[in-house]
């Protein structure tokens, strides 16, 4: 089976979120599996003789994916948060004309695949794809991400980033999904200082930034928040091994590959009730109602009231549960789709 990935999302501004993620450690899994799926990639349209195309995003308000299809084509939809919470994401006129020629040319495609069932039911319902066609696969998380005992290399790490000696870790983007104002509020209930990681965060050109350093500035937490900026994966999993607790505050998710990057880690996880968080993280994190404004703050000093043997009964069980989810399983999974496809 011959199979052309589209991979765009892994030069572009998406490289160092999700999406590009996404699409190259698929591609890296999928080179693994020689005598199952031959794998080659392209980019925009593409003229390949192939037996099918994987687009491995989809943006709802730029018109990229093309209408027409010469050949069976799959398509990953991650999330439809901003249809989800149009209030939250307003688009003018030429963003609603390209979502209605999106919604075309994914309804003339053999298949979508999506990270979570909370994402099925949303693209069912608000893109009008049929049910039967979209497949959930569960993403897993790289595997740099690993408990690392070396406490030189945690104090290395520690060093550079000039982190505090006690820290909560928040990983990911400034969109308003991510409920950072949530957050900071909890930061100045508990006191506790908080880590933020994410390219997005000290770009200070950005709406969603002025806010969020207005709002440190208002509580007059400065003190209590670092912001890391862009961090490798590497680096990343020792911030990890060196927080006390990944919180995801999040008001909605299309997956949440933080929770498995952290659990991986070994390193506690506090997040949100709701969409695909509980879904993902099952029993082995510690959830909240983002709702509720006092939730976050109650769930932190609770924690941090643990003893040494529950916060590692919980690290624990957080590792054993990352293992469920693998990238292995993910192209076996997605191999599973495009077979399905071309015998339909």
């Amino acid at each position: 089976m011959n199979v052309a990935l589209e991979v765009t999302s892994i030069s572009d501004k998406n490289s160092v979120r999700g999406v590009g993620t996404y699409t190259q450690n698929l591609i890296d899994a999928l080179k693994l599996k020689k005598g199952k799926v031959s794998v080659s990639t392209f980019k925009g349209a593409s003229n390949l003789k192939v037996d099918l195309v994987h687009y491995p995003s989809f943006d709802l308000f730029f018109h990229k994916l093309p209408i027409r299809k010469n050949m069976p084509r799959v398509v990953t939809v991650h999330d439809v948060i901003p249809l989800v919470f149009p209030k939250h994401y307003p688009v003018g006129p030429k963003g609603r004309a390209n979502l209605l020629l999106q919604k075309i040319a994914l309804r003339n495609s053999n298949a979508v695949i999506t990270d979570s069932q909370a994402s099925k039911k949303d693209i069912s319902r608000l893109l009008g794809y049929p049910n039967d066609k979209i497949h959930v696969i569960y993403l897993a998380a790289s595997s740099e991400f690993m408990p690392i005992k070396d406490k030189n290399e945690l104090l290395k790490i520690k060093k550079k980033y000039k982190l505090p000696q006690d820290f909560m870790l928040y990983v990911g983007d400034v969109n308003w999904n991510k409920n950072l104002e949530g957050l900071l509020n909890a930061v100045k209930d508990t006191k506790i200082n908080l880590v933020l990681v994410g390219k997005a965060l000290t770009d200070e050109t950005l709406e969603q930034v002025k806010k969020i350093d207005k709002q440190i500035t208002e509580l007059a937490v400065r003190s209590k928040v670092i912001k890391t900026g862009y961090v490798p994966n590497a680096d990343l999993c020792a911030i990890y091994n060196l927080a006390k607790a990944t919180v995801v505050p999040s008001f909605y998710e299309g997956f949440g590959l933080t929770v498995l990057e952290s659990m991986s880690s070994g390193t506690p996880v506090i997040c949100a009730n709701n969409s695909s968080l509980s879904e993902i993280a099952g029993n082995a994190a510690i959830l909240f109602d983002a709702n509720n404004p006092n939730a976050l703050s109650d769930t932190i000093n609770k924690f941090l009231n643990l003893t040494e043997k529950e916060t590692n009964d919980i690290a624990s069980s957080s590792v054993a549960h990352s293992k469920k989810y693998s990238w292995d399983k993910v192209a076996n999974e997605t191999i599973g789709v495009y077979k399905k496809v071309l015998n339909s």
